[in-house]
């Protein structure tokens, strides 16, 4: 049980310092742009990776466990939420199609992850 919960935080820990990178990375490359590609971008990679772990690596392996708290700590649900209420202050349709956008290519990257190989 403690190796679990060591192997989820470590886990955790490794995903948030890869969506802090990735975060600043986009926001320094797209400064001019108000639509935040950077959760867009970490949200569908970790959707694609995620499907991949899941359509590969037997469910009950130490790597499984670590990999899925990697890709939890990186991936973002609160934050891809606030932005959406955020933009919907400024602009409904723009929120809207964010939301939209998200949750489908979410899907499709979950999905070719599950069935790539």
């Amino acid at each position: 049980m403690i190796l679990n919960v060591l192997t989820v935080g470590l886990g955790a820990a490794i995903g948030s310092v890869l969506r802090f990178i990735a975060t600043n990375i986009f926001k320094n490359a797209f400064k001019n742009i108000s639509f935040p590609i950077a959760t867009l971008f970490i949200n569908i990679s970790g959707s694609f990776v995620l499907g991949l772990i899941n359509g590969q690596l037997p469910k009950t392996s130490f790597w499984t466990t670590l990999f899925i708290a990697v890709v939890g700590g990186y991936t973002t649900f609160s934050t891809y939420m606030n932005e959406i209420v955020q933009m919907n202050m400024k602009d409904k349709m723009m929120a809207m199609t964010y939301y939209a956008l998200t949750a489908i290519l979410g899907i499709l990257a979950a999905l070719l992850g599950y069935l790539i190989f």
